[in-house]
């Protein structure tokens, strides 16, 4: 009888060890996941409002130039990231994220447009489940470098903001190259863009006229 009960005893206080070192090791990857996300999101604000971190910067100085430059505010139900000038205060530009359905999945983006409202400063393709080698490239510098300086006025009913046309045949400045052997996708991205852009843009142009950015 004791040993059966020693037995139990046994695997009740191991099996507690194990169960409270599991958790503790949860409880500190989510901490350093979700510090990771907010690096990785910080990252790409500066990127697309082309805020240049310091080369080799460690995560620490990422962080401390992020808080220097970036201010966060709201823009409806979604976060918008108010870039600033070395002095602090002057506006550079506006970031704000978009996501849409992709091919195989969704994909989501970060833009930054001027402080007019004008144009496109920058816009980062970063999490998606596209074809690696094909709808992947939209990650790809040349890609996501034809979106800086186009033009982001509404444009009139039944048109939009921008179209990917077969490599070599953009010439329009509503127009880009899109990805050969991706059709799917840049179909999909041309128009989730769209959506997201008509209703954000508006939102912000208001947002602004009312002083609260």
């Amino acid at each position: 009888m004791k040993g059966r009960l020693f037995s139990v005893l046994y695997m009740f206080v191991l099996s507690l060890i194990f169960t409270s070192v599991v958790s503790a090791l949860n409880v500190l990857n989510k901490d350093r996941i979700r510090q990771n996300e907010a690096l990785r999101v910080q990252g790409l604000v500066l990127n697309v409002l082309n805020i240049s971190p310091p080369e080799k910067g460690s995560a620490a100085e990422m962080a401390q130039l992020f808080s220097r430059r970036v201010r966060e505010t709201s823009l409806g139900d979604r976060p918008l990231y108010v870039g600033l000038a070395p002095d602090g205060e002057t506006v550079v530009g506006y970031a704000f994220p978009v996501s849409g359905p992709g091919f195989w999945g969704p994909i989501d983006a970060m833009v930054a447009v001027d402080p007019g409202i004008q144009k496109i400063l920058g816009i980062a393709f970063y999490r998606h489940s596209e074809t690696p080698g094909l709808g992947g490239r939209i990650t790809e510098d040349w890609f996501q470098n034809q979106f800086r300086e186009r033009p982001v006025q509404v444009p009139p009913a039944g048109m939009r903001f921008f179209y990917l046309k077969p490599p070599g045949t953009a010439h329009a400045p509503t127009e880009l190259d899109a990805i050969t052997g991706a059709t799917e996708t840049s179909r999909r991205l041309e128009k989730f863009l769209d959506e997201e852009l008509k209703k954000t843009i508006p939102l912000l142009l208001d947002q602004k006229a009312r002083s609260r950015v």
